[in-house]
């Protein structure tokens, strides 16, 4: 069995994983499928500052049609493909109530009920199922990088406990999800100290520092899923192992980055699309 494993699209559809998709039984998706370059650029650049109000409302709202749009279109281009394709949401896809309901006049439909109208791609949610053999289980959205809670506003107070109870709520979801004998834990956010460190440079105080989520390690050593898949982290592609877990961070697909995972006789053999 292949899989095409991808994620991080952000309004391309890379002809590296239209070719990869023709030789794979279904595609495994980590989300992030819109993208406006120029907001994302911007956010990073001003990093912790208000950008939104330096931008304006005029040109958010600009930026987010650019976005929600982009995301639209590799939804369908995906469906196209005439695989099955797996997807969890990323950190940058319109699922929740606040992604579809903002401030700039505009009101979203949900990803997730677009996604319902397609012929070959499925949204997961956060339950442990079946596919095709694989007993997967799908762990999307952004995870609070720990780090937040632990060091980065430790001198403020009020941000250190929200930061603190959202981890934990977080960590409490995932593990309330839990089987011994799991073949894969698809995420879209990295695991702490694995593909995870910001490379980014200018101002950004992140810039050098682990922003994974540390439940996921936690979860990886109590039941050792044989497969923990990411994507987030532009920075990074590549394969790792934590105890007997192989950590495969896939790589931005919107640059063609992306993952062949053949699973045959209970083992996983991978091969990065650089």
């Amino acid at each position: 069995m292949k899989v095409l494993v991808c994620g991080c699209f952000h309004g391309k559809l890379h002809k590296n994983i239209i070719k990869a998709a023709k030789s794979c039984n279904f595609i495994l998706s980590t989300g992030d499928f819109g993208g406006s370059e120029i907001l994302r650029n911007f956010m990073f650049k001003n990093f912790g500052d208000d950008y939104k109000t330096k931008l304006g409302k005029k040109r958010m709202r600009m930026y987010h049609l650019e976005d929600y749009n982009s995301g639209k279109k590799i939804i369908q281009k995906l469906s196209g493909l005439g695989k099955k394709t797996y997807t969890i949401d990323g950190n940058w896809d319109f699922t929740s109530t606040a992604d579809t309901n903002n401030d700039y006049g505009l009101k979203f439909v949900s990803y997730v009920k677009i996604i319902k109208k397609t012929k070959n791609v499925l949204f997961m949610n956060k339950k442990i199922r079946n596919i095709q053999g694989l007993k997967i289980y799908p762990h999307g959205g952004l995870m609070l990088a720990s780090i937040y809670h632990e060091k980065f506003f430790s001198h403020d107070k009020f941000r250190t406990r929200m930061y603190k109870k959202w981890h934990t709520e977080q960590k409490t979801q995932l593990f309330k999800q839990h089987t011994k004998d799991l073949d894969i834990l698809l995420a879209h956010c990295p695991p702490y100290g694995y593909f995870d460190k910001v490379k980014f440079k200018g101002h950004n105080p992140m810039n050098g520092k682990h922003v994974g989520f540390r439940p996921y390690n936690e979860y990886i050593v109590k039941y050792k899923p044989k497969l923990f898949i990411c994507g987030h982290m532009h920075e990074h592609q590549g394969i790792a192992k934590l105890g007997k877990t192989i950590i495969l961070s896939h790589g931005p697909a919107q640059n063609g980055k992306a993952a062949i995972v053949e699973y045959v006789n209970g083992k996983f053999k991978i091969r990065l699309i650089k």
